[in-house]
């Protein structure tokens, strides 16, 4: 991972090619056809149209081009008009190429197409240029693409898989496992929407990374997730994304909660995702709802199949409950903060027990449920273990202190009757 970051300055990588003994050395051209011919300077210039075939003669490989020139002295061919280039790896398409036999290198210009044969990715773009496998020359092919090229990429595990549709200003692609992009990168499939200013992936190793205004979103339509940094690592198990950390201003978002901090991570498994954390120095993190928010100096959540269970708070921890009607929240802190989330009746997953242990405080209103339009009574409560329990509305049910337990209880004034 980190030889490939350092060395790409953030391009995206993705597996092309196959080693050098595919290919038999540098080739040996061999034209096979053309309907006109003429030569310069002796031989050493010649030119060919009307259709040209040509191949390698110590090589499985075939050209074509409506038009050829052969330059001795430059040890180059030029291909002009529908070129067609195929080897054992890949097939070739373009409006006009320069070929370099002695250095196995083709250069592609125009509506280039480039097809690897063994796994079905496409790459296609205004230019390329295709270094191939050759003995003596590179043990791995390598291609770059600029302009903007598109890439629809297939694993070669699963080659009848949806492909991973990848755009970049620039592509290269190297060997049988690594490649980068960079310029304002997309990464698109049915289940994954990423993108990012550079990205690089090796995956021979099972690693990749999103670098600069990085964002990645998954889990379909029913259990949507986003999560984003300044960078992203991710890590990939049978080709599916297992485990993603955001780091530098992290964000995460599902449907029902979004979690910031320095670093996020998530565990992930049939594309949802099963447990994360979050920890920082330059702010606490942050677990938020709609009702509650929950920080600390670090979290972890359990959230099998993408179903809140439980968040753990640790360090300095505190759970709020937003009220617009109060004008003091509700809160509980201590050293440890424990929320456990349960589905009520209603189908919604909601907070059922909030635990605080060390150093545990908690405030809250007691509504008086007989009489419903009374204003809430007081409670401040403090000991080493506080437990509170909720009802399927959401209101407060009971509340523990357990462990040098003390506290302040108010009530309200009762109607009608003066304060003293």
């Amino acid at each position: 991972m980190t030889r490939a970051i350092v060395a790409a300055t953030a391009w995206w990588v993705v597996a092309w090619s196959v080693p050098a003994q595919a290919q038999q050395g540098a080739c040996r051209p061999v034209l096979d056809r053309a309907t006109t011919m003429r030569s310069q300077a002796g031989g050493v210039r010649s030119f060919w149209s009307g259709g040209v075939w040509a191949r390698c003669a110590n090589q499985p490989t075939t050209m074509y081009a409506d038009s050829v020139a052969w330059y001795g002295d430059l040890n180059r061919m030029d291909f002009v008009g529908r070129v067609a280039f195929q080897d054992s790896t890949v097939s070739l398409d373009a409006q006009r190429a320069n070929y370099y036999p002695g250095d196995e290198r083709i250069e592609a210009f125009g509506s280039v197409r480039l097809v690897n044969r063994v796994t079905g990715s496409v790459l296609t773009g205004p230019r390329l240029t295709y270094w191939r496998a050759a003995a003596g020359l590179r043990p791995f092919s390598e291609l770059y693409s600029s302009g903007r090229p598109r890439v629809e990429y297939r694993t070669p595990a699963d080659t009848s898989a949806e492909p991973y549709v990848i755009d970049g200003d620039r592509v290269r692609l190297r060997g049988a496992g690594l490649a980068f992009a960079a310029g304002t990168v997309t990464i698109t499939r049915s289940t994954i929407d990423a993108k990012s200013d550079s990205a690089m992936l090796d995956v021979d190793r099972g690693l990749g990374a999103l670098v600069g205004r990085a964002e990645t979103a998954g889990g379909g339509d029913t259990a949507r997730y986003r999560i984003g940094g300044d960078r992203l690592d991710f890590r990939l198990t049978g080709g599916s994304v297992s485990w993603v950390q955001a780091r530098e201003g992290a964000e995460a978002q599902s449907a029902d909660w979004r979690v910031l901090g320095d670093t996020i991570e998530f565990v992930l498994e049939d594309d949802l995702v099963q447990a994360g954390a979050a920890w920082g120095d330059s702010k606490q993190p942050q677990a938020i709802s709609a009702t509650q928010t929950i920080e600390a100096d670090s979290l972890a959540i359990d959230a099998p199949d993408q179903i809140l269970t439980e968040v753990r708070a640790f360090g300095r921890a505190k759970a709020t409950a937003r009220d617009t009607v109060r004008l003091e929240n509700d809160w509980m802190s201590g050293d440890t903060v424990i929320a456990r989330f349960d589905s009520v009746a209603t189908g919604n997953r909601q907070l059922t027990r909030l635990e605080a242990r060390n150093n545990a405080r908690a405030f809250y209103h007691v509504y008086d449920l007989a009489n419903p339009g009374r204003p809430p009574a007081i409670n401040y409560s403090r000991g080493r273990h506080i437990t509170a329990r909720f009802r399927e509305d959401g209101g407060l049910d009971r509340v523990d202190v357990v462990g040098a337990a003390d506290g302040v209880y108010l009530e309200p004034v009762p109607a009608g009757r003066q304060q003293p």
